[in-house]
């Protein structure tokens, strides 16, 4: 039969009790210095409120694309007010589901630094900043647009009719352009296309 292991053998070497010292030093240094930061980031993950942070965000951003241009024609209009409204409830969707993402990384990351992972700081403020428009959004802005070009159309038409109502009243060419014209526009208006 074999002897018994000496107990020397069980001892640590020299560089196993340094690494050990190095370790355990380094593990006070995080505690004192980094478990007050994480335990106030722990707090500030369940309590701060990033979601009406970003709500208040979209609501400025649909309102500032939406109504940055006032015209008469967006007042008079029956699809605008539902576009505004689609574009709204679009953005505050994104909002919802990016301060929820965000709190849940805040939460995440507070859980990984203190087992010892690298934690994702960046994430909360690239996420709020890349807060992108709705689908909804665009197109409201989009439908605003066609909306001030087709009344701007219309009037730099109706322009060019009185001016050539007005040539053929002072004896000018005299083809009955206007009047054709404003008939034209009127079949239109009977017909349901204006």
């Amino acid at each position: 039969m074999g002897s018994k292991p000496k107990q020397q053998d069980y001892q640590a070497s020299g560089a196993e009790k340094a690494s050990a010292s190095v370790a355990m030093a380094e593990y006070k240094n995080f505690k004192k210095k980094y478990d007050p930061l994480l335990q106030e980031m722990r707090d500030k993950s369940l309590t701060e409120d990033v979601t009406s942070g970003l709500r208040g965000r979209a609501n400025a951003d649909t309102m500032q694309a939406l109504t940055s241009q006032p015209s008469y024609q967006n007042t008079q209009s029956n699809t605008a007010t539902g576009d505004m409204a689609q574009a709204y409830q679009g953005q505050l969707g994104i909002a919802n589901t990016s301060g929820k993402d965000i709190q849940n990384k805040m939460q995440t990351n507070v859980l990984g630094t203190a087992r010892g992972q690298a934690a994702d700081a960046q994430t909360g403020m690239a996420q709020a900043s890349r807060l992108g428009t709705s689908q909804a959004l665009t197109r409201a802005k989009a439908n605003q647009t066609v909306r001030s070009a087709k009344a701007s159309a219309i009037g730099q038409i109706a322009g060019a009719a009185v001016s050539k109502f007005g040539e053929s009243k002072a004896g000018g060419s005299g083809d009955g352009y206007a009047s054709k014209f404003m008939e034209a526009l009127a079949e239109q208006k009977r017909a349901g296309g204006g």
